[in-house]
């Protein structure tokens, strides 16, 4: 069996930059500045129109290939998890390896998974790697979440942003490799974060669609709705005893992880986390306030924000990690590694 290390990552994101200010000037009855002290969001990268996830990983992905010349002969498989595919066939993995001018004998797929979606699919890495079906993996987590938000539903568009990361899966050793993972799903709670409408169960009808008002908030069945108490509850109550049953089962307690690399949910979804688990600030690293939640990018945004970030960390080879994202599905998986 091969074990599976992170080997790189690169990060892409869009241009525009929307800050609290900028929405306080549009909406000066949304209390910007009370909420961002719950979102921990002071800024949000927005995709341009026309400029899709796709584009923002192809960006990722030939920053990745400029700092590893090396990669793109190796490469024999991609996972591309997104939740915005520029169509509905072929999938956005597909159309990447176009782009990039890959070989034939890559494989490509997508993964369709949100704030889960970077850890479910380094597992997928992981399981390909032991296996002996891969030994280079990319994984590609993009999303473009504005184009599906409301822009007069605050509880949404106060917290998310788009963007790309490429994350390089190799064989590790005695000393980087990933040491073990769990996830799970409760899809009686599918409803808690969801976009109704605009596919098979629901498509788009020719005339306009109705709005809905709920609360301060309004939107249309195509746009994404969130239950912002159903999912607060649901980490509270599945993220920590699942984290605790992984460090179980590897003989591992939380004062052994270096860093504890969470899914960008919010800070009132990080704070809960960390006083659970009474971790110090310090092991939490967060990277919200600059790029918002990025939803299946968040993880690897922030690995790339510990690595190369204007306060890096004094990150090590062999330093143990613990990975952990948790969203919409309701899904999570979480890894432990040795960097």
């Amino acid at each position: 069996m091969m074990p599976a290390r992170l080997e790189a990552v690169a990060v892409h994101l869009p241009q525009r930059r929307e800050t609290n200010a900028d929405l306080h000037a549009q909406f000066p009855d949304w209390n910007v500045l009370e909420a961002a002290r719950h979102t921990g969001v002071e800024q949000r990268h927005i995709s341009a129109p026309g400029e899709t996830a796709l584009d923002l990983a192809e960006a990722a992905c030939h920053k990745l290939f400029a700092a590893h010349p090396e990669l793109s002969g190796r490469l024999d498989t991609i996972i591309f998890c997104t939740q915005t595919p520029d169509h509905r066939l072929p999938s956005n993995a597909c159309l990447l390896h176009g782009r990039l001018s890959l070989p034939p004998q890559v494989a490509a797929f997508d993964v369709n998974l949100a704030c889960s979606g970077f850890t479910y699919s380094l597992i997928l890495a992981s399981s390909l790697l032991a296996s002996g079906a891969a030994h280079d993996v990319l994984i590609v987590t993009a999303d473009t979440y504005t184009k599906l938000i409301s822009p007069q539903d605050r509880s949404t568009r106060l917290l998310f942003g788009d963007g790309a990361a490429a994350t390089w899966v190799s064989g590790g050793d005695d000393t980087s490799y990933v040491l073990g993972s769990a996830w799970g799903t409760d899809g009686t709670l599918q409803d808690a974060f969801c976009v109704p409408g605009g596919a098979a169960r629901l498509p788009t009808p020719p005339e306009p669609l109705a709005e809905i008002t709920d609360g301060p908030n309004t939107r249309t069945r195509d746009q994404i709705h969130m239950n912002g108490k159903t999912m607060l509850g649901f980490t509270y109550r599945m993220v920590p005893p699942h984290l605790q049953g992984l460090l179980d089962a590897h003989s591992v307690c939380t004062e052994d992880v270096r860093l504890f690399l969470f899914h960008q949910a919010s800070h009132m979804v990080l704070d809960g986390l960390r006083s659970r688990l009474n971790l110090p600030a310090e092991r939490m690293p967060r990277t919200l306030a600059t790029t918002g939640n990025t939803v299946s990018a968040s993880i690897p945004i922030l690995l790339h924000s510990v690595l190369h970030g204007p306060q890096p960390h004094d990150l090590r080879r062999g330093d143990l990690l613990l990975l952990s994202g948790f969203g919409a599905g309701l899904s999570w998986a979480s890894v432990l590694l040795r960097y």
